[in-house]
């Protein structure tokens, strides 16, 4: 019962995530948002909407373990295995300021939490507010600069723009198939949570373990969907700016509310100990935090490697001696062979899990 539980419930956040990716785009390109701040903001938010209903039930239900897992297994997944086979159907371009902001504020939000994880041995609810508050700043930032280079761009009249502009649901609509998907990602995480929880006690295998993996994994297909589809349409901007975005919003908002609304907290390895082997499996210690949180530090660096394209641009520095082609759009092409090692590296990762030996 508990299989088909998980199942059903997986299915109900991949169809709820998949309506509300739709949806929300929807409504930013009815306030005329750029493409990369759709992929940036509301994509972003929209497909890390069933990490967000996973980690704060979790943590109201007693599962923070679960919380933390599901968010740091999911980012770790978005960079590796949902780029990774993103690149593999269909190669793609990045835009610099993915490279030269994005993803450099993705990596200075994994920093802030893996200090605020060590330091304090959890995330407190002043910790939580204060990463939610800088996601804040960040999209207000992004928001205003991205308004700001378009109002200073012409803005040619098309036919072929008002006829895809006439295919768009009306904003009414999409607000309200908006409202009904968040629903449906509150009751398949409601259903996951449960499940994965009675499956992990039931094999003896720690609930952190089961949130990096299976619980991350489904509810990161919708970031799959959207970056797939961003790339076979020519989107690139969308699917790079889902995946950072959706990284970002994990961190800033999935987790800060989590631990806004239940603090997070560690234990010590002799604390643990003295709970019994069943406390093991539904705690994590401040090292298991640490070593996961270096994993996706790691996976967010391999990603930023394979955005600026690392061996074409030490070809072309060997040959003209300059840099500046490193953050260049047109040189950040994220191949198949990076892919392909991104995937590898994840499947190492797990093997490692499985072994305890991380």
């Amino acid at each position: 019962m508990e299989y088909l539980l998980l199942i059903v419930g997986l299915a109900i956040l991949v169809v709820s995530g998949d309506a509300l990716v739709d949806s929300s785009t929807g409504i930013a390109r009815f306030f005329k948002l750029p493409t990369l701040i759709i992929g940036l903001t509301i994509v972003a938010f929209g497909t890390s909407a069933p990490e967000l209903f996973v980690s704060v039930m979790s943590g109201l239900n007693g599962h923070s373990s679960m919380a933390v897992g599901n968010v740091i297994g999911s980012n770790c997944i978005n960079v590796s295995v949902i780029v990774g086979i993103t690149a593999l159907i269909c190669p793609f371009v990045v835009s610099k300021q993915s490279i030269t902001v994005d993803t450099m504020f993705m990596l200075f939000l994994t920093l802030v939490l893996l200090g605020f994880g060590v330091w304090g041995n959890g995330i407190s609810r002043f910790e939580g507010m204060c990463m939610f508050l800088m996601l804040l700043a960040f999209v207000v930032w992004s928001i205003k600069k991205a308004k700001a280079e378009v109002a200073a761009q012409p803005q040619p009249e098309t036919e072929k723009a008002d006829d895809e502009e006439k295919k768009e649901k009306p904003l009414w609509l999409n607000c309200v198939i908006l409202v009904a998907s968040i629903a449906g990602l509150a009751v398949g995480a409601h259903l996951m949570v449960g499940a994965a929880s009675n499956i992990a006690r039931s094999f003896e295998v720690s609930e952190r373990i089961i949130a990096v993996t299976v619980v991350a994994l489904g509810t990161s297909l919708p970031e799959l969907t959207a970056s797939v589809m961003g790339a076979l349409k020519g989107e690139s901007d969308l699917t790079v700016g889902n995946i950072v975005g959706s990284n970002i919003f994990n961190i800033g908002s999935v987790l800060a509310l989590s631990s806004t609304t239940t603090p997070i907290n560690f234990v010590e390895p002799a604390a643990l100990a003295a709970m019994g082997a069943a406390a093991a499996n539904e705690f994590t210690t401040t090292a298991q935090f640490t070593n996961d949180m270096l994993w996706m530090f790691a996976f967010e660096v391999m990603l930023l490697i394979g955005m600026i394209n690392v061996t074409n641009n030490f070809s072309l520095f060997k040959k003209t001696g300059e840099v500046r082609n490193l953050f260049s759009a047109e040189d950040g092409l994220v191949g198949r062979i990076w892919g392909a090692c991104a995937l590898a590296m994840y499947a190492y990762y797990v093997y490692l899990l499985l072994n305890k030996a991380v």
